[in-house]
């Protein structure tokens, strides 16, 4: 290495011989640029030269060098500082510069030459231009703020995105191409704002519009389409790596849903991309934080869990966090971490230090780090089923918050009363519960030789379900209580469902509510022993049959205050007529809003969120990423120092970190969100290496037009319908796709035709079922499961899992958009995996993009592909009247355009052999229309 020891090693005689090729090399250029007449070009060190020393020499002289004194070329003083006599940089003598003679030094040379990545010869000539030149160095461009460099301006290219791309083009001596074909502009637009075609009616509607501003009208439709925010969520929920199991070991089922459906509402909604941050990282953080805001930060959670026997939990509190530091490196700062979690990171200026700071913020969340193989583990919030339901729910939520503000318990009873209140009340008791056998639904108190016992009480009787209509099941229970007090009891039932206290009938008054599956009856005891009767009437709503007991007060006699008891908790306190509550004459509204809280419950599932600790868990540096081997002092929350420092009194939590993410100097978060806006807008990112933007990613390939973009971003209020408008109305998403033989860039790097590239596999899936009019656009909800390879999942799963067993959906729920497809982590669906998507395992910014003989065969032979190809041709025969005609149909609705006559000639070639085929194979043909489980809308004749 660059160290005097070994340089000695060599002798004067290597280092003579290196300075002279030095000297030629460099006298030559001299010679040649004087002979010229013209100024050598200067080097870009952050487009140029950084590259090559983070791909050839970091891995020895970067941020982790491994001696104290080892030489630094990460760095100006460390590349000049003098080392004996030499440097590895001389900028007043750079013929002296020690750099220059290892990488031409052929006994010696730099990198060695056992190393794995050796320098080419343009290489070297960059880097020896450089040295000649200074050595100077600059930061890396990604870590400098963006700046809103002026657009040039050029009469032809009148939108900022394309003024920064003609100026590209020209210096390459092109220009745009040719404008598109308005009804492939209508499909490329459609697709890319709602992952859907337009409506041929819409599509023809449009071609005739002569209006000026007619395409921009088709593009604000696309906007305001509710298919928006599912599509555009579709990005958003590889990056977070959403799924809807585990993900390890047992990959059992979990309940995040509600989550997905937040994001598809949030981008409806346009919410400002700083909030839409914010409230993912620390929605539970911010003052009076709404249903909304909790669920979103289902982001924090989605991390994979493990219950495995045999984990141990300290080493999964340590994973779980750095999967957590490590997507929010490539979901926001678009940089690989995961280097320095065992050390300083080799390429970036990044130190393991700072990693354990940007990991103390996740590090004190309140969940256990074990999943308990649980559906809802750890805190969670309660969210009705259907996203539709959430404007009503949270109505009723803020009559709920609103009573309990207004009755102000905490200050109304002081704690010690409290405490002397509960503690004899939570001495009760219940047991001996029985059932009866099922009776017609007036009989009333069953024989005593008619009871058994009820296994799964309190709680529910395991495989059984409600009696049906005009029948009623009996269950018959022991209290014990100490004094005098209110119990509760939830139980479901259907109209005419009772329930005795010592043969005595009490009064169930019915709510209103969305739901009547579901009754609270509050059950009023006096001190000593009590038989009770409940009897269910039958349901057509089926549902296990259910039933259990509870006291409120139990949690505060426990906590000695009220600071344990959520608000559903406190209306019953505030509802117990023998409670110390009762003097505020609150207790009837109190009673009524429980009664129906608990006719909701049934229609409402769990989401998990994030909530913080009372107190932080201690973070420390790991040495090697051991979590049982901590090192030095505990750490406080912070962050990278090369991306700016942390916000002036910002909280030092997840709160404070979002901060620092949405501020206006933050270097690269604005840059790297709108460059993964651009890349599924254009095909490819101006960046093209949107999960790494550190010294070993990809430099942009129009660096002033990202930063233009980026600050854009902030400038608009985080406006991502500004920045996709500005993207699609552009000339360059307006130009042909056609490959250009006047130009030699395969990779449109230049963005001189229009975007064009392989649909990801839920489009695919989605403008199939939309064709053949199948695609059922219910929003929301739990993840349904469509055809799927019997036996897949039993023979890839933990036999104790209960994903083991793949229940395929009926009905509708078959044909759900892409989107709402079950995602297990272990096994996402086959035909998703087949088009390139991503387990969901880790986030994915970038998917790949394949082209597989397997694809083909799964398009013609997969069970839903099969159907949606009978129905759509079901469809061509229905509304057309002759093949020409159906033809056109068919690439109306698939390609919003007509066939060429080439594509003509073929298909109807094609569409002949066929109906040959068939009308000589009947039992075929019937076999065919059998696949699938959609029926037909019409005749085929």
């Amino acid at each position: 290495m660059f160290e005097k020891a070994d340089y000695l090693k060599r002798g004067a005689k290597a280092k003579s011989l290196g300075l002279l090729i030095v000297g030629i090399v460099l006298s030559g250029w001299a010679a040649i640029a004087a002979k010229a007449g013209t100024r050598e070009e200067s080097v870009d060190f952050a487009r140029q030269i950084l590259p090559i020393l983070s791909d050839k020499c970091f891995v020895c002289h970067g941020p982790d060098a491994k001696k104290k004194d080892f030489l630094r070329l990460d760095s100006f003083a460390g590349a000049t500082k003098d080392r004996g006599g030499y440097q590895a940089v001389n900028p007043q003598a750079p013929e002296e510069s020690e750099l220059l003679a290892r990488i031409y030094d052929a006994d010696d040379p730099m990198p060695p030459a056992d190393a794995e990545k050796q320098l080419t010869e343009k290489e070297r000539e960059l880097l020896s231009r450089w040295v000649r030149q200074g050595g100077q160095y600059a930061k890396h461009w990604a870590f400098v703020p963006p700046q809103k460099h002026r657009p040039p301006m050029r009469e032809e290219a009148r939108g900022s995105i394309d003024a920064f791309l003609a100026e590209a083009m020209e210096k390459a001596g092109a220009d745009f191409a040719p404008k598109a074909d308005k009804a492939v502009l209508a499909r490329r637009a459609s697709l890319t704002l709602t992952g859907l075609p337009p409506e041929p009616e819409r599509l023809a509607d449009f071609l005739a519009d002569e209006r000026p501003n007619a395409y921009e009208r088709f593009v604000e439709e696309r906007l305001a389409s509710p298919r928006y925010g599912e599509h555009q969520a579709r990005y958003w929920l590889d990056a977070v790596r959403y799924g809807d199991t585990h993900g390890l070991h047992l990959d059992n089922r979990r309940g995040i849903y509600p989550y997905r459906d937040w994001v598809v509402n949030a981008f409806n909604e346009n919410l400002p991309l700083d909030d839409f941050i914010t409230w993912q990282l620390a929605g539970d953080l911010l003052p009076n934080s709404t249903l909304e805001q909790e669920l979103a930060t289902g982001f924090v959670r989605m991390n994979p869990t493990t219950a495995e026997g045999g984990a141990i939990p300290l080493e999964f509190q340590a994973k779980n966090n750095f999967d957590r530091t490590e997507t929010l490196g490539t979901v926001f700062l678009g940089m690989t971490l995961a280097c320095a979690r065992c050390h300083t990171h080799k390429y970036d200026p990044i130190t393991q230090t700072e990693y354990y700071r940007l990991f103390a913020f996740f590090n004190s969340t309140a969940e256990h780090s074990m999943d308990g193989n649980a559906y809802a583990y750890g805190p969670v919030a309660k969210a009705p089923q259907n996203p539709a339901d959430w404007p009503d729910w949270k109505r009723f939520l803020k009559r709920h918050s609103d009573l309990l503000r207004r009755a102000a318990m905490e200050k109304t009873v002081p704690p010690s009363a409290l405490a002397e209140f509960a503690k004899p009340r939570a001495e009760w008791k219940a047991g001996k519960w029985k059932q009866s056998p099922i009776l017609q639904a007036e009989a009333i108190f069953p024989k005593e030789e008619d009871w058994k016992e009820a296994k799964g009480l309190p709680g529910a009787i395991p495989k059984s379900s409600l009696p049906k209509p005009g029948k009623a099941l009996w269950l018959s229970f022991e209290v014990q209580t100490p004094e005098k007090q209110m119990l509760w009891l939830r139980f479901a039932g259907g109209n005419g469902s009772a329930v005795f206290i010592n043969r005595e009938e009490v009064s169930l008054q019915s709510s209103a509510s969305w739901w009547q599956s579901a009754i609270l009856a509050p059950l009023l005891f006096s001190k000593g022993t009590h038989h009770v009767h409940l009897k269910i009437a039958g349901s057509s709503a089926g549902g296990p049959i259910k039933a259990r007991l509870e006291n409120p007060w139990d949690a505060v006699a426990k906590a000695g205050s009220l600071k344990t008891s959520n608000e559903e908790k406190r209306l019953l306190l505030l509802a117990d007529p023998a409670g110390p509550f009762h003097k505020l004459g609150q207790s009837a509204l109190a009673l009524r809003l429980a009664r129906e809280y608990a006719a909701k419950e049934p229609a409402l599932t769990t989401s998990l969120i994030a909530r913080d600790l009372a107190k932080p868990r201690e973070t420390k540096v790991l040495r090697r990423g051991e979590y049982h081997l901590p090192v030095g002092d505990a750490l406080q929350p912070g962050v990278p120092s090369i991306m700016g420092d942390f916000p002036k009194n910002a909280p030092r939590n997840r709160l404070g970190l979002a901060q620092w993410l949405t501020s206006q100097n933050h270097p690269v978060v604005s840059r790297v969100i709108i460059n993964r806006v651009w890349q599924r807008t254009f095909g490819y990112g101006l960046a093209r290496s949107p999960e790494d933007f550190g010294a070993q990613g990809q430099y942009p390939t129009h660096p002033e037009l990202l930063d233009w973009l980026a600050v854009e971003l902030q400038e608009s209020g985080w406006n991502l319908k500004h920045m996709l408008r500005l993207m699609v109305t552009s000339r360059a998403f307006r130009q042909s796709s056609k490959r250009r033989s006047d130009m030699d860039d395969p990779e449109n790097r230049l963005f001189a035709r229009g975007p064009s590239h392989r649909l990801d596999a839920e489009i695919l899936r989605d403008i199939g079922l939309w064709a053949g009019e199948m695609l059922d656009f219910q929003m929301g909800g739990e993840s349904v499961k469509p055809y799927q390879p019997v036996g897949l999942w039993a023979a890839l799963a933990h036999p104790a899992s209960n994903t083991k067993r793949y229940l395929q959906d009926k009905g509708r729920r078959l044909y759900r958009r892409s989107l709402y497809v079950y995602w297990k982590r272990t096994s996402p669906h086959p035909m998703m995996t087949l088009f390139d998507a991503p387990s969901r395992e880790a986030s994915c910014v970038r998917r790949s993009r394949t082209n597989t003989p397997l694809q083909s065969l799964g398009l013609l032979n997969e069970t839903q592909r099969v159907e949606m190809g009978r129905m759509l041709g079901e469809r061509l025969l229905r509304e057309r009247a002759d093949d020409a005609g159906r033809l056109d149909l068919l690439f109306a609705l698939l390609a919003s355009r007509p066939p060429t006559h080439k594509e003509q000639a073929a298909c109807l070639q094609l569409l002949d052999q066929m109906k040959q085929r068939y009308q000589q194979d009947e039992e075929s043909a019937a076999a065919l229309l059998a696949i699938g489980e959609a029926t037909g809308k019409g005749t085929i004749n």
